[in-house]
């Protein structure tokens, strides 16, 4: 697992080694053959982690949903495109590259689209949901509402950018996500590990 944390460390994102590690840990323990989604990747930091741990039990698949087109809520944008600015390639070309470069093609789908436009011809049950795309309230609130139905009975959440602090305007989304939904009796086993919180989804 040491070996896709270095590889996910070199690559720009602000998921901190401890979530990533939370992350690898909650996935290598996904059922055999786990389908894996993943709203907002950017440059595949968390992408990388998550797939790794699939690869060494050598079964899954991670259905990474991105635009790649550096957008976002209105805090995030700059930031965003300061890091597009500075890359050789496209935002795709680079996640693309990461994904190469830690040899995880087999076990990491791209679906280039929004979280909206995905979602409207996806039929798979999930046994894991990592929503980090649009960090708006509207985006996060959309993205929780129209995923949640496919993630199966104790299937796992993964909350980005969820914990209790202070936040940037319209940057609280997945935030209040986690307050006013991710709790008990439709979810259990809730943590938040530095700024990520994990969730277990109960029988509905």
């Amino acid at each position: 697992m040491k070996a896709y944390l270095y590889e996910a460390e070199k690559i720009p994102g602000w998921v901190t080694a401890e979530e990533l590690m939370e992350k690898g840990e909650y996935s290598y323990n996904l059922p055999n053959n786990a389908v894996v989604v993943e709203i907002g990747a950017f440059l595949g930091r968390s992408t990388v982690m998550v797939a790794g741990a699939l690869k060494m039990k050598r079964s899954g698949l991670v259905h990474s949903i991105d635009p790649f087109d550096a957008s976002g809520d209105d805090f995030s944008i700059p930031v965003y495109k300061e890091i597009e600015e500075q890359l050789p390639v496209s935002l795709l070309g680079q996640f693309q590259r990461n994904i190469r470069n830690a040899c995880l093609e087999k076990y990491v789908a791209i679906h280039k689209g929004t979280s909206e436009s995905v979602v409207k011809t996806w039929q798979d049950p999930i046994d894991m949901l990592i929503l980090d795309g649009d960090q708006s309230p509207k985006g996060a609130r959309a993205a929780f509402e129209d995923w949640i139905p496919f993630l199966k009975t104790n299937g796992i959440l993964v909350v980005h950018n969820s914990a209790d602090r202070v936040y940037e305007k319209d940057h609280d989304g997945y935030r209040r996500v986690v307050v006013e939904s991710v709790q008990p009796p439709q979810f259990s086993d809730v943590i938040c590990v530095r700024m990520t919180t994990f969730a277990r989804k109960n029988e509905e």
